[in-house]
């Protein structure tokens, strides 16, 4: 498996943070100040299979800055190893112009 870190931060202290190693190990923690506890696992075939997939069919990281005046998510998407990761910043609305990234962003959030 390829790393992975996927982190969102937004509005009244909510963030969202996935954590997958490169032996399938993972750990997910997130909500607000009432979320509940982290969870961690082992992706089972088809989930690494889809994550594989969609990490492949991504293109070349691009900017998606969030515009001004906007009240938004945002979110850093981290793939590989450090020293030869490729890095996505985004925000939510990202995800509506671009379909591939859209794809992997949903698989990591029903970790």
């Amino acid at each position: 498996m390829i790393p992975v870190k996927f982190q969102v931060v937004g509005e009244e202290d909510f963030a969202f943070d996935v954590e997958i190693s490169d032996s399938g190990e993972y750990r997910v923690s997130g909500g607000t100040y009432t979320s509940q506890p982290p969870r961690s696992g082992r992706l089972s075939v088809e989930q690494e299979q889809n994550l594989l997939a969609a990490i492949r069919d991504l293109d070349e990281p691009g900017e998606h800055p969030m515009p001004e005046q906007a009240e938004a998510f945002e979110a850093c998407l981290t793939l590989g190893a450090q020293g030869e990761a490729r890095t996505y910043r985004f925000w939510q609305g990202a995800l509506e112009e671009d379909s591939r990234l859209k794809r992997l962003v949903r698989l990591l959030e029903t970790l």
